[in-house]
């Protein structure tokens, strides 16, 4: 059996209960950055290595490459003789991973789509020991064609340009039992600006944290994972959500310095990092206090998914109905 889950440390765990096991991390922070839709993974690959290249994670084509050998070994796996394996958990990224491979193994022939089996739990994946994660592997099962299309359709929606179709998807698996793939996706919507400031969820949930007192970006992202029923961020994915609140002619956020604010990995400077201490700007204070909309003015633009929220977006999510709107208070 070949097994594909979330990250590189689950890898691990699983090649320290058994030598043998053949693991792999398709590890990708999908609520980060622009997305391109559909299943093509070499077309994937490419343009996603652009979004870690335009965040200074790493050169586009080192990106890149590390992409297509993943693809490889996904693809490897589905044309051998073997079972495969998917093992994730419940947390929005790795919900996202998931369909990304369902969404790709939707588009395959028949007897491929048999071979995938499917183990997942509702928490992260961390939370088990080297012994446990495996002997959880070796019980997944047969993925029911209905519950794979589920997933394939909520790729399709993510990576698409249209969040109605998210809240759809988020909508039909909830209806069909999928409490992970609904959590992750309602948690998705939250990201977009709020009908009533025009903050995300995490834009805001940063700048309270700030006013209650928390300055430094390690200690902040600690506060926002804290908030999180289930965290699915990186800490560097983080860092551009602040870089973003820091960015524009009239930021959310500054630097107690007034020096702009230096995001990692940017001449991996994290002694300079740690030394910084954020605060907010009288615009940020204005829409805490319920004083505005954050796209009344200038803002930066940012990718959720396939769709880019602009001042000519006009989708906003609405907290009292829970349901996406599409006009804003401003």
């Amino acid at each position: 059996m070949r097994i594909f889950t979330n990250e590189v440390a689950t890898v691990n765990a699983l090649e320290r209960a058994d030598s043998r096991i053949d693991a792999f991390a398709w590890q990708d922070p999908l609520a980060f950055g622009r997305l391109v839709a559909g299943n093509d993974l070499e077309a994937f690959a490419n343009a996603r290595s652009f979004a870690y290249a335009a965040a200074h994670w790493d050169e586009d084509n080192v990106v890149e490459e590390d992409f297509k050998l993943r693809n490889m070994e996904l693809t490897s796996a589905f044309e051998s003789g073997d079972d495969v394996c998917l093992l994730f958990g419940g947390s929005l990224t790795d919900q996202l991973q998931l369909s990304q491979i369902l969404g790709w193994l939707s588009e395959r022939p028949i007897p491929e789509q048999a071979k995938a089996k499917l183990m997942q739990v509702d928490g992260p994946l961390s939370v088990f020991g080297d012994g446990a994660l495996l002997e959880i592997a070796k019980v997944a099962e047969t993925i029911p064609a209905g519950i794979h299309a589920i997933y394939a359709i909520a790729w399709d929606a993510v990576s698409g340009a249209d969040p109605f179709a998210v809240e759809a998807a988020m909508e039909r698996a909830a209806s069909e039992g999928l409490a992970s793939l609904a959590a992750g996706l309602a948690r998705w919507l939250q990201e977009l600006p709020s009908q009533e400031n025009g903050l995300s969820i995490t834009q805001l949930q940063t700048l309270d944290a700030v006013r209650l007192g928390i300055r430094s970006p390690r200690d902040l992202f600690a506060a926002v994972q804290a908030t999180e029923a289930t965290p699915f961020r990186i800490n560097w994915e983080f860092w551009a959500v602040v870089d973003g609140l820091c960015s524009g002619s009239d930021p959310l956020l500054r630097t107690a310095s007034g020096e702009p604010f230096l995001c990692p990995p940017r001449d991996l400077a994290f002694e300079a990092f740690d030394a910084q201490n954020l605060e907010l700007t009288e615009r940020g204070e204005a829409l805490l206090a319920g004083r505005g909309n954050y796209l009344g003015s200038s803002f930066p633009e940012r990718w959720l998914g396939g769709f880019k929220i602009d001042a000519e977006s006009g989708v906003f999510w609405d907290y009292a109905s829970r349901k996406i709107v599409g006009a804003a208070r401003v």
